[in-house]
Order: C-alpha cells, then structure tokens, then sequence
C-alpha cells in the first residue's frame, strides 16, 4: 500500500473516530473535544506509519483540511442536535465555522495556505473553551471573555506559524 493510500484510510479512519467520539461516548463535551484534537494530531504520522515528508506535501495538506471540515461539520450538526450552549454561542459557533469553511475552501481554490491564516480555525477552540466553561462551574462566567479573547491571539499566532 502507498503513502496515498495509507493517507485516504487515515483520513476515513479519522471521520469514523469523531463519529464514534461524538455519538457513542458517554462522557463530556469537552473530553470528546479534546479527543478528537488529539486525534486530528496523530492521522498522519502514527495511525499508518506515514513518514513525516509526504504530511508537508500538498496532498496531505489538502486532504487534512478537508477532513477537517468534514470532521468540523459533524461536530457541528452534534452540538445543534444536543444544543449544550445558549442560542447566543451556538450562532457564534456556526459563524466560526462558515468562517473556517471560507478559508479552506479558498486554500483549496488558490493553493494558498495564506488563506489558513486569514480564516483560523477559532471553531474548534472556542467549542472547546465554551465546553470547559460548561462543564466547570467554578469558572467564572465574567473569565470568559478574558479567555476567549487569549485563546483567539494564541491560535492566530499560531497559525501563523503554522501556514504563513
């Protein structure tokens, strides 16, 4: 089997965990989250042994933000379905994601990783925030603006670093 191959069973392997994470485990939101970025980091190089030089090619990065998105969407249609935030966040969550979806469509388009960094991937993160903060009442609700507002110029610098 080549690298192409192990790259498209990787990228299927990884819908099918957020699918199973996100319906079949009963645990919090914010574990499932923290699940599927673990997941999301290790496609690549562990689940099928793929040397890390074919990960950098335009392959994978192609594929990766496409599963990405799939794998987004999921967990987007998940949270409408159980609805554990107010109205107000779970708009807030469908913008992030239309925002994201934006960026990598137009990465797609243009072959631009730019683009990656001009629309980050906040959906993921601030899901996960939102999710602690859910989960942990003794997180002060007046801290989550102070910590949305890091995570966003944390995940921006970052990918930055990452796609610029």
């Amino acid at each position: 089997m080549d690298n192409n191959e192990k790259l498209f069973i990787s990228q299927i392997f990884r819908i099918i965990l957020t699918i199973i994470v996100l319906f079949f485990f009963k645990i919090p939101l914010y574990a499932k989250l923290l699940i599927i970025m673990i997941i999301d980091n290790l496609d690549c190089p562990v689940f099928f042994n793929i040397e890390w030089v074919s990960c950098k090619k335009k392959l994978y990065q192609k594929t990766d933000k496409i599963t990405d998105t799939i794998c987004f969407f999921i967990l987007l249609l998940y949270i409408l379905k159980i609805r554990p935030f107010s109205t107000n966040y779970i708009t807030l969550i469908c913008v992030l994601f239309i925002y994201r979806l934006i960026g990598v469509i137009l990465f797609l388009l243009k072959n631009n990783r730019k683009f990656l960094f001009y629309f980050p991937n906040i959906f993921e993160t601030i899901t996960l925030v939102l999710a602690l903060f859910k989960h942990f009442s003794f997180l002060k609700k007046y801290m989550l603006k102070y910590l949305i507002t890091l995570v966003v110029i944390l995940k921006i610098t970052l990918e930055y670093f990452h796609h610029y």
